[in-house]
């Protein structure tokens, strides 16, 4: 599956994307195109590419040549239709033939650079056999002219047209012209078949340039978020996924302008199901959310916004937020995540290897059902060893199971009453082992920390107690 697929489930990959430091859409679209990759192997041998690019950014020394590379991505044209034209052996107008040229230039100068650098990925074929075969008087600028050295023919084709004067002599003069048309013709006919034998390595510079872009940018956009190369392990370990101190950048750009930080938090999942619950507004969602875009983001070689991350490779992933309605026409919530989860197990029970990130599924059914189903998919994860995580207000579901709870609203420091715009302040967003089967109660403390009428909070807890026993 593609990037571009990809950044379509899961929330934060395309905002990334947006924040990646790319010339336009020629190169985005080598971005999009990128496919999941599941081959350790190869993770990492892009991964010595970004990290190798980190170092050149964060190294002031290369700090002028960077400026220039970065300059030198933003001249290359978009010549696809040129290279196609030359593939099928078409004949190339005098624009075409510049284009050619002038890439040829760019290639030499992104040779030299990049060797200045010490870069040598995406290693770039010289092109200096296009760029004279364009060039026949040895002139080294990159405009493009028909020249008359390109024929003999066309030579004097041209004196003839110049020696005759049109007002008098216009049928000679007419000639003339059509004469250097054709002998144009002829001079570009040539000039594209002898490049249409490096058509290949034409197109293959054209390739290597998008990729080494969007290598930098790889790198670029790590150097902003702090981003760290994620450790691949084997899934026979007691750890499969594993992120200790991530962020999600989505949300940390929307707290920066009102001067707060994101908090970082640290969790670890094995094989099989765990359970995440916490009250209203702890940030469950956000956490499951985080851990698809580090999974995600790892198999599309990217580096990782956290301290520290290792992951095991799986085949896809599947973040299920209850709310696809609109996906499956006709459906409700519930009916369209019964079918998502439903399509999910099938993949599983094929054998694919996958994780699967589930928030509060069941949530828009009764209690009583939702639970049943919740247990259902818990004993399902557990009997396949699927890596997943699910959060959940459900309570006691019966089942032997890892559970973790976020840590939730502080109270201690609060004095009198609560502002409601001050309550993010109160929370602690990290995540301990829950050993028992309850689910934090502490809607009804947050009510009353924030002024609501107390009658009401009094008959809302007999209720509670009413339900406890």
């Amino acid at each position: 599956m593609t990037f571009a697929r990809y950044s379509e489930r899961i929330e934060g990959l395309q905002y990334l994307a947006g924040k990646m430091e790319l010339s336009g859409s020629r190169v985005r679209r080598y971005l999009m195109q990128e496919l999941f990759c599941t081959s350790q192997k190869v993770l990492e041998s892009n991964f010595d590419i970004i990290q190798k690019a980190l170092e050149l950014l964060k190294d002031n020394k290369y700090a002028n040549g960077i400026m220039q590379l970065r300059h030198l991505f933003t001249q290359v044209h978009d010549i696809r239709g040129t290279l196609d034209a030359l593939r099928e052996n078409r004949v190339l107008d005098e624009v075409e033939l510049f284009e050619i040229k002038y890439f040829a230039a760019l290639c030499r100068d992104f040779i030299t650079l990049c060797d200045s650098l010490g870069f040598d990925h995406e290693n770039l074929q010289s092109l200096q056999r296009a760029f004279d075969l364009l060039d026949p008087v040895g002139s080294g600028t990159v405009s493009f002219y028909m020249h008359d050295a390109y024929s003999q023919a066309l030579s004097e084709a041209r004196k003839h047209a110049n020696a005759t004067d049109p007002e008098k002599e216009p049928d000679k003069w007419n000639d003339a012209r059509d004469r250097i048309t054709e002998e144009e013709l002829l001079v570009r006919q040539r000039l594209s078949s002898e490049l249409s034998l490096m058509q290949s390595v034409l197109r293959d510079n054209f390739d290597r340039i998008a990729h080494l872009e969007i290598w930098f940018a790889k790198a670029a956009l790590a150097k902003r978020y702090g981003m760290v190369r994620p450790r691949i392990v084997m899934d026979s370990g007691p750890c499969v996924l594993q992120a200790e101190g991530m962020i999600n950048p989505v949300i940390a750009d929307i707290l920066k302008p009102l001067n707060r930080v994101f908090q970082p938090v640290s969790i670890s999942l094995g094989s099989g199901p765990c359970l995440l619950t916490g009250a209203n507004m702890s940030g469950k969602t956000v956490v499951l959310k985080t851990l698809a875009l580090i999974q995600v983001l790892a198999q599309f070689s990217f580096f990782v916004p956290a301290n520290n991350a290792s992951v095991t490779l799986v085949k896809d992933v599947f973040l299920v937020i209850g709310d696809k309605q609109d996906q499956y026409r006709g459906l409700s919530s519930f009916a369209a995540e019964m079918l998502e989860l439903d399509r999910i197990m099938a993949k599983i029970r094929e054998g694919a290897k996958v994780l699967v990130l589930a928030d509060e599924p069941a949530r828009t059914t009764n209690p009583s059902e939702g639970a049943a189903i919740l247990c259902a998919l818990v004993e399902f994860l557990d009997h396949y060893q699927t890596t997943s995580l699910i959060s959940t207000h459900y309570g006691d579901l019966g089942r032997s199971c890892r559970k973790l709870r976020v840590s939730g609203f502080d109270s201690k420091q609060v004095k009198g009453r609560l502002d409601p715009l001050m309550m993010n302040e109160h929370m602690n967003y990290s995540l301990i082992e829950e050993k028992g089967d309850s689910v934090p109660m502490e809607a009804l403390h947050i009510a009353h920390l924030l002024g609501v009428d107390e009658s009401f909070i009094r008959s809302a807890q007999t209720y509670v107690k009413k339900t406890e026993k």
